[in-house]
């Protein structure tokens, strides 16, 4: 399992543990989501972008922020696909994005490094030991086809004809 496969994976378990399961089936979640949870961590510490980095996207945000078209009721940003629609004032954000983007300019570089290097970290083999299986007639009948996708990826569903 790619270690962006036990982000997914994790992912699917946490989002499933508020659910009601029998007791097999929530031993096999609960189970599966310890044995993952430290290498889950460091991975996701490792994707965290720097305090720096965080610093200037705060600040281009609300540079985006002050230069949005508004909407004409009530005065609010106007918001497309998340993210604000700037055609009035597009040049004055344009040139003060600019300057922003020099003032952070060695930052940005190494964010964009730590994020490729973070990306290739995905694609690497998890260091973490498979946690245990499940029978397929064992799941539960109303789990989503996505969960089952990534269940199925992680190697965590036995066939009947595999017992």
């Amino acid at each position: 399992m790619k270690n962006r496969e036990l982000l997914d994976l994790y992912g699917a378990l946490k989002s499933m543990e508020s659910r009601k399961y029998n007791v097999k089936f929530s031993y096999f979640l609960a189970k599966n989501k310890v044995v993952i949870k430290d290498e889950y961590k460091i991975l996701e510490e490792a994707g965290k972008p720097s305090e720096k980095f965080t610093e200037y996207d705060t600040k281009r945000a609300q540079l985006a922020h002050k230069y949005a078209d508004r909407n004409e009721n009530d005065g609010q940003p106007k918001v497309e696909n998340n993210n604000f629609v700037i055609i009035k004032n597009a040049d004055k954000f344009k040139e003060e994005l600019d300057k922003l983007k020099k003032q952070y300019e060695k930052t940005i570089k190494e964010q964009e490094e730590s994020f490729k290097q973070f990306e290739a970290l995905l694609d690497e083999e998890a260091q973490c030991k498979r946690g245990p299986q499940i029978s397929i007639k064992d799941i539960p009948d109303h789990v989503e086809p996505s969960i089952l996708e990534i269940l199925i990826i992680a190697d965590l569903i036995k066939e009947d004809d595999e017992e």
